[in-house]
């Protein structure tokens, strides 16, 4: 046996061997189908970055939205680049500043002010200070740092401060006991406070117009990364169309009541940010992205429960709702039972005890009125307007009886007079004046019926007549006249074979169509013996086919038969159905069109045997179906050709004896018979 080895493809590699095996070793192999390819949406790396991308731009936008607000709080639209980092730098200088102040001792014995120098000067080479100098009120300069520097060149940033003294106990605190001057190093060489803020001073001067582009920018891709991954929930990879998530499964009105919690309080927490320094604008800035990011995830869930359809399926609302229609549905039903139970006995009642009742109920409205006007208002005028709206409803009740009275008395006189097309307008009827309405309408619609049924019967009647007498007259004229025709003849006349065969035929016909008619007379009346048996109604199809092959081919008619592969087994009598199947390609022998087509088709559908018989009428058919199936009704109302009329009758009736129907179907020239069977598992 051959060894396969695969490398991840085992499905393609044995199709690929059964075929060689099958066709031979030289078949070319199948070729692969085309590999799908896999769609951005559907890509986990492209979620993720653009995920992490929506939220460091969403960070961008908050510090950018920050950082526009401070610069437009320091007045930098309005200033220079010199003195907006003069006003930054003063800050730093202050604290410098204090710290030389502190370096500065008092002397009680020389009653002077003495300076540290060694660590003046350690403290200022350590900084970017160029320049500076302590005096003392009274004392003059006390200590002096840079002497060559040129404390006026407007390459420094030059600050004053004056200090008060509160170690001077014999004399008291002094206001502005020395004064420090400091030069700040335009050139900044040392990295310490004043060289990060002159950076900062300069990149916020250089930024002061490209931060609006840049939260322009950073918002922008925000808004697309949040479209792309509202576009891609749900996809997956090599998956096609869109899959529920793990994020579904949780109710959406739980979820969006938690996100909005989380988002409130993260709102408050930024808003109310009170960290101080770096620590305000931290939560002011990645605040707002991990908001974005769980707001985001809510939307995308949102997205993926709305392409999948039936969101508000699962949510705490829908199955509360939905809990409480079926409680109130069970509740209308009760109240709809007890209405209806209350209504049919109310229906019972008779029209007087109705009538009664009514009666009644209006006296205890009566009394309540009396008693509420008296218990609340005790007041005549009161009870006078009760009373006269009372009795103005029950104007209006009477009023409306009367009419309801009028409609049903001219109702009755129009039947008395024969008008059975007049109908009661029953539409403003209620109670038992609708009920009677309607019945006079329906006695109306019953007459009329009755009186077209017996119109059709007696119709009926007078043609079968016409019919019969026309079909056994016909045999029975010619038998006489032959029979005259040979009792003139000589004996030895050759006309007499001829005379004698006419009557013949003619007797036959006579007899067969008594024969007919005392058929169609126990079929329609249900006295002919029945067996039904297990039958395969296509052997007898098959049977007919034959039979009936030269017959067909004589009236230049094709016939064509379909039946399904297995048997299809039946109920029936085989000879009844064979009766059946005779009448039937006896009647398309002898009205169909030459050079057409006749059908016989057996099917089975729907549990049940369909036997249709199907050919194009020779004659134009402009009789209604159900009267063919009548008897002695053909399809040719001149009646020359050789049939009787009983055909069709007798084949309705045989069927309908063995549990099966019979229908007929006219439309043009085509003339369709389908009978069908239940067929026996």
């Amino acid at each position: 046996m051959k060894a396969v080895f695969v490398n991840g493809n085992m499905e393609q590699d044995i199709k690929q061997e059964i075929a060689q095996a099958v066709v031979g070793e030289d078949a070319p192999p199948e070729a692969e189908p085309p590999r799908r390819k896999t769609k951005l949406t559907e890509r986990t790396a492209a979620k993720v970055a653009a995920f992490l991308l929506l939220l460091v731009m969403t960070a961008v936008t908050a510090g950018g939205i920050l950082g526009a607000l401070l610069l437009y709080d320091t007045g930098i639209y309005g200033t220079s680049e010199t003195t907006f980092k003069h006003e930054i730098f003063s800050g730093i200088a202050r604290g410098d500043g204090y710290t030389l102040a502190s370096y500065v001792t008092w002397d009680s014995e020389n009653l002077s002010y003495q300076m540290d120098q060694e660590a003046a000067e350690w403290f200022c080479g350590e900084r970017n200070i160029a320049f500076a100098a302590v005096e003392a009120k009274g004392q003059g300069e006390i200590w002096r740092s840079g002497a060559n520097t040129d404390a006026d060149s407007p390459w420094q940033f030059s600050f004053s401060y004056d200090w008060a003294d509160p170690e001077r106990p014999s004399m008291g605190a002094v206001e502005n006991a020395y004064t420090v001057q400091l030069v700040l190093n335009s050139a900044f060489p040392i990295q310490d406070d004043y060289a990060l803020a002159n950076w900062v001073a300069g990149m916020a001067y250089a930024l002061r117009y490209w931060i609006y582009a840049i939260i322009a920018a950073a918002a922008l891709l925000v808004a697309v990364c949040f479209v792309f991954l509202l576009c891609a929930a749900g996809h997956r990879p090599g998956v096609e169309g869109v899959r529920p998530g793990w994020g579904t499964k949780i109710p959406l009105d739980l979820l969006t009541a938690a996100v909005a919690l989380v988002l409130f309080l993260g709102i408050q927490m930024v808003v109310e940010a009170n960290f101080g320094g770096i620590g305000v604008v931290l939560v002011v800035v990645l605040g707002p992205a991990i908001l974005a990011g769980i707001f985001t995830g809510w939307c995308m869930s949102l997205a993926l429960r709305l392409k999948l359809g039936g969101w508000w399926r699962n949510t705490v609302i829908y199955v509360a709702l939905r809990w409480a229609w079926k409680v109130l549905r069970k509740l209308g039903g009760g109240l709809r039972a007890a209405g209806r139970g209350l209504a049919g006995l109310l229906g019972g009642v008779p029209l007087v005890g109705k009538t009664v009742l009514i009666f009644l109920g209006l006296c205890i409205l009566e009394g309540l009125g009396i008693l509420v006007s008296l218990g609340f208002f005790w007041s005549w005028g009161v009870l006078a307007f009760l009373w006269v709206v009372e009795k103005l409803l029950l104007f209006l009740a009477v009023l409306a009886v009367a009419l309801m009275c009028r409609k049903l008395l001219l109702g009755g006189r129009a039947l008395a007079a024969g008008d059975l097309s007049y109908q009661v307008d029953t539409s403003r009827m209620v109670l038992d004046f609708k009920a009677h309405g309607e019945d006079l309408n329906h006695i109306a619609q019953g007459m009329a019926a009755a009186v077209d049924q017996r119109m059709r019967s007696e119709r009926m009647k007078t043609e079968l007549i016409t019919n019969v007498s026309h079909d056994i007259k016909t045999p029975l004229t010619s038998i006489i006249n032959y029979a005259d025709l040979i009792g003139k003849e000589p004996k030895d006349s050759d006309k007499i074979p001829e005379y004698a065969a006419v009557l013949t035929r003619q007797s036959e016909r006579l007899k067969r169509l008594i024969e007919d008619l005392v058929e169609a007379s126990k079929a329609s009346t249900g006295n002919l013996e029945v067996d039904l048996a297990p039958c395969q109604p296509g052997v007898l199809l098959t049977q007919a086919a034959g039979e009936y092959e030269q017959k067909l081919k004589d009236a230049g008619l094709d016939l064509v038969t379909r039946q399904p592969e297995a048997p299809v087994t039946i109920l029936a009598d085989g000879r009844r159905l064979w009766r059946v199947f005779d009448n039937l390609m006896n009647n398309i022998c002898k009205y169909a069109q030459r050079g057409t087509r006749v059908y016989l088709t057996l099917e089975e559908r729907d549990g049940q045997a369909v036997i249709s018989f199907k050919n194009t009428s020779r004659a134009p058919l402009d009789i209604p179906a159900e009267e063919l199936l009548e008897r002695f009704v053909r399809g040719d109302a001149a009646r020359g050709g050789e049939g009787n009329g009983l055909g069709l009758s007798i084949a309705k009736s045989l069927t309908e004896l063995q549990k099966g129907t019979l229908d007929l179907t006219v439309d043009g020239d085509l003339f369709k018979v389908v009978l069908r069977f239940g067929i026996l598992s």
